[in-house]
C-alpha cells in the first residue's frame, strides 16, 4: 500500500486493522478468481503465488490479470473508514520452493527462491519509476499476448549481480 506508514500514523490501530481487513478481503476475491493463493500476509503486503498448490499453465497471465484487477479495485473504492489506497505490485515468473518452513514448533507455509526476491524488488521499484505494476522479462514471455508492456530497462535489483529486464504493465485483458 502506497504511503502505509503515513496512514498508520494518522489512524488508530483499530481503524487500521479494519481498513486492512476490508482491503485484504477485496483483494483476495480477485486473487482467487485468477487462481492465486495468498501465501503470506506481511503488514500491508501480500505474497501471492500461482501454479503452486494447483497446476496452472496460464499462471503468468493470471498473475498479471490479478495485478491489473487490484489496480481496478483500488481505483474504484475506498477501504475501512473511507480511505483511498494505491497498491504497488511486482510480478516475476520462475522456479521456487513452496511449502512449510519451521522454527521449532512454529510452522509457516511460504515460498522461497531468487524469483520470489525479484518480485519483491520489483514491487519496491514501482516507487522509483512512478508505476504500480512492474513485471520481469520472464513474466512478459510467459504471459503471452494481450497485455500492454512498456520497457523500463535492465535493472540490477538490490541483492543481485545479474540485471533483470523490467516492464511496466499498463494494461491487458479486462481484469474482472
Amino acid at each position: 500500500i502506497e504511503g502505509f506508514s503515513t496512514i498508520s500514523e494518522k489512524v488508530s490501530p483499530q481503524v487500521l486493522a479494519a481498513m486492512l481487513n476490508d482491503y485484504f478481503t477485496a483483494l483476495s476475491a480477485v486473487i482467487v478468481r485468477h487462481g492465486g493463493m495468498i501465501v503470506h500476509f506481511q503488514g500491508d503486503a501480500l505474497l501471492v503465488g500461482y501454479n503452486t498448490v494447483v497446476a496452472d499453465a496460464d499462471h503468468a497471465a493470471n498473475a498479471l490479470r490479478t495485478a491489473l484487477g487490484i489496480q481496478k479495485i483500488v481505483g474504484e473504492r475506498t477501504f475501512g473508514p473511507g480511505l483511498a489506497l494505491k497498491t504497488r505490485c511486482g510480478v516475476n515468473t520462475g522456479p521456487m520452493i513452496v511449502g512449510a518452513v519451521a522454527a521449532g514448533e512454529q510452522l509457516v507455509f511460504t515460498c522461497h527462491g531468487d524469483e520470489v526476491n525479484i518480485a519483491a524488488r520489483l514491487e519496491q521499484l514501482n516507487k522509483q519509476h512512478g508505476t504500480y505494476v512492474l513485471a520481469s522479462q520472464s513474466t512478459r514471455a510467459a504471459a503471452g499476448e494481450g497485455f500492454t508492456f512498456r520497457e523500463i530497462g535492465a535493472i540490477t535489483v538490490r541483492g543481485r549481480a545479474q540485471p533483470t529486464v523490467v516492464y511496466a504493465v499498463d494494461g491487458g485483458p479486462e481484469p474482472g
